[in-house]
């Protein structure tokens, strides 16, 4: 049994970190390296993300509309300064809400066989 955060963690995390890079630095030309802090990531994790190597299964937010404008929403705000960490970290979990398997509760452990 894993945990839902588990679950975020492992396979939505590297997705959202890869669409919000790849804004970044395209629609708002921060570097890998400016993106890289402004995340509180590594600038070779940026890398990665931005060919793709991490952060692969974009499908599964872009599908999404709510997910996405929330997640433009967040990129443009990190982009210009505008958000902390920790401020970050709070738009996150709501985003979270949008992004949940089958819309599960936070609560609720499931089982998911990869």
């Amino acid at each position: 049994m894993k945990p839902l955060c588990e679950i975020i963690v492992l396979d939505y995390l590297p997705v959202v970190r890869a669409i919000m890079a790849k804004r970044m630095m395209e629609k708002y030309g921060l570097s890998q390296k400016e993106t890289a802090k402004r995340l509180g990531i590594s600038q070779p994790a940026v890398s990665q993300y931005k060919k793709e190597v991490r952060g692969a299964k974009a499908d599964r937010i872009r599908g999404n509309p709510e997910a996405m404008k929330m997640l433009d929403f967040l990129s443009k705000k990190l982009a210009g300064g505008e958000l902390s960490q920790e401020q970050a970290s709070m738009e996150f979990c709501e985003l979270c809400k949008h992004i949940r398997p089958n819309g599960t509760d936070c609560t609720i452990p499931l089982h998911v066989g990869h």
